[in-house]
């Protein structure tokens, strides 16, 4: 079905028991986005589930791109309504609710301009919200419901403050779009950006097989020549981004812990830092593109939607603010709940990195030594490709890198929540991007991975730092996890030993008796990025970089164990 001939007020129709009407809703500057509407094939009137983004609100997911039969193939709910990102009405609308789900700006039915996460964009959904609020269909209440892209505009319209938004469930999908996805640690993610880009968004804009090219090139914005544009957080990002001191509505965060690169970070810092009184922090395991509709979390989300939505005592005021998956190995995981993050039995434990024997110790080092490696930059382009990464080795050779280890653990390690590496560093040039991975590596050598977003072989978690962005806001860092500001570009002087503090995005995980930690510290995307890769062209400078340790250079790696 093309995306633009179809008259919108001519299509209705009748599906099992609910009723389903593509509509107009009207925008403040007297345009329109296309949305589907669907409701209980009764009268009354009803709360309200809401989405808005690029997809294709009439796309089914198998559809969605040229591999989505595969990212979609464990997906428990075959329903023919289901579309990327978005909550399924043939699950929603039999529990009494109406869904509502909307083609932004540009996108698929919708005319006008595509620029995905558009300055616009947050009033387009504040006008979607307030028409829906105030329909003869409508309880009056609205809530957002839908993952990936679909919880990033959630954030974005949050600030807002709709008088109609009741509340929100936010799976995957982050507020701060800077730091928290297409620069994290200050360095270009160009090979998820531009993956993204061009198998989900280009050919879902309005008028796609219909319009020449040519005005089709005229009629979006390329995200990709935007974020080159602007390499520091400048208003163009904040202007994209959520103030979450304006977020006070309920909400459910729910994230990812092996989306490294991706949605995990947002999810807890948008949990952490809202201004909301009513909020809950989820950290699951498993597929970006399945947990979303497996059966507890639909129970989880009911709950609270119920709840915040239907006025219905689903005893979710009684529940833990935190539920956490503590993974042990690649499939098995139990469940932690409490009611603050980070864990309040957290040993906060400091591992020093010993340059002459590799070594990860608890002790301070005294003996001052040095290590090097090349700082060259990977050159392969981002693929999107299955499988997505080759395993790690740990004795293979590689100049671009160097490998500390622990001794065997003699017992049984918990970890949950950020972690960050403190490095004393020099490069021979004026800059250097670091990339920095933890893993957990068994007796026998092999690397135990998990199950995560894209694949199921992540590491425990990675980081990202450009040297040269490397300032601090003190007033916003932890012990634990450093604030960037990434407002200005502080260039290196070529030999200098620079204090590094480099944040690896939280995680969990048990690692077992006998097992090794292995940190991995380079100049290039390692073993488990997937689509994660950092190949722009920018990083050409040929360097050799030196890490320093021991004696008046404690380089250390913090990790949160969990007592008890």
């Amino acid at each position: 079905m093309d995306n633009i001939n179809t008259d919108i007020n001519q299509r209705t129709n009748h599906f099992y028991k609910l009723v389903w009407k593509e509509i107009k809703i009207p925008m403040r500057d007297g345009s329109f986005l296309a949305a589907n509407l669907y409701q209980p094939d009764t009268e009354g009137q009803f709360p309200v589930l809401m989405t808005l983004g690029p997809y294709g609100k009439d796309i089914h997911y198998l559809n969605h791109t040229k591999f989505s039969h595969v990212f979609y193939s464990k997906v428990q709910d075959k329903s023919p309504l289901n579309t990327a990102g978005t909550p399924d009405p043939e699950f929603w609308v039999p529990q009494g609710y109406a869904v509502v789900r909307i083609d932004e700006r540009g996108s698929n039915r919708s005319p006008g301009t595509l620029e995905v996460v558009a300055e616009s964009l947050k009033d387009d959904y504040y006008d979607a919200i307030e028409w829906a609020g105030t329909q003869s269909w409508s309880n009056g209440k609205v809530g957002l419901l839908g993952f990936s892209y679909y919880a990033i505009t959630q954030w974005s319209v949050a600030q807002e403050q709709p008088p109609h938004l009741a509340c929100m469930v936010v799976w995957e999908g982050v507020p701060d779009l800077y730091a928290d996805l297409i620069y994290a640690g200050g360095i270009l993610n160009n090979g998820f950006l531009s993956v993204w880009w061009e198998n989900n968004i280009m050919p879902r804009q309005y008028g796609k097989g219909i319009m020449p090219e040519n005005e089709l090139e005229k009629n979006r914005v390329d995200i990709m020549t935007c974020a080159k544009e602007s390499p520091l957080r400048n208003d163009w990002w904040k202007k994209r981004s959520c103030d979450l001191d304006k977020v006070t509505v309920p909400f459910i965060s729910a994230g990812n812990w092996f989306g490294s690169g991706l949605f995990s970070r947002g999810n807890i810092m948008g949990f952490k830092n809202a201004s909301s009184k009513n909020k809950w922090l989820e950290m699951h395991i498993g597929s970006h593109f399945t947990e979303f509709y497996n059966e507890d979390s639909r129970a989880m989300q009911k709950q609270f939607l119920d709840y915040w939505l239907k006025g219905i005592e689903t005893g979710l005021m009684n529940q833990p603010k935190v539920k956490i998956a503590m993974p042990r190995g690649a499939r098995e995981f139990s469940w932690i709940y409490c009611d603050e993050y980070p864990l309040k039995n957290t040993n906060w434990t400091h591992y020093y990195l010993n340059a002459s024997s590799l070594k990860l110790n608890k002790s301070i080092q005294t003996v001052e030594s040095k290590v090097s490696y090349k700082g060259d930059r990977n050159k392969e382009s981002a693929k999107w490709e299955i499988p997505m990464r080759k395993p790690f080795v740990i004795g293979e050779e590689n100049c671009h890198r160097v490998i500390f280890k622990t001794s065997p653990l003699k017992h049984e390690m918990k970890l949950v929540g950020p972690m960050k590496l403190r490095v004393y560093a020099s490069s021979s040039t004026d800059d250097m991007d670091i990339f920095v991975t933890l893993r957990d590596i068994s007796p026998d050598g092999k690397e135990v991975v998990n199950s995560g977003c894209y694949t199921a072989d992540y590491p425990i978690s990675q980081g990202w730092l450009r040297a040269s962005l490397r300032r601090i806001d003190e007033s916003r860092s932890t012990e634990y996890k450093p604030y960037y500001t990434f407002d200005k570009i502080e260039k290196l002087i070529p030999d200098e030993v620079y204090p590094l503090d480099i944040e690896i995005w939280d995680s969990a995980m048990v690692i077992e008796k006998g097992h090794t930690i292995v940190l991995e510290i380079g100049s290039q995307d390692q073993s488990g990025c997937s689509l994660m890769m950092h190949t722009s062209e920018e990083r050409n400078w040929n360097s050799d970089v030196t890490i320093y340790t021991g004696s008046k250079y404690q380089s250390y790696l913090l990790l949160p164990e969990i007592c008890n």
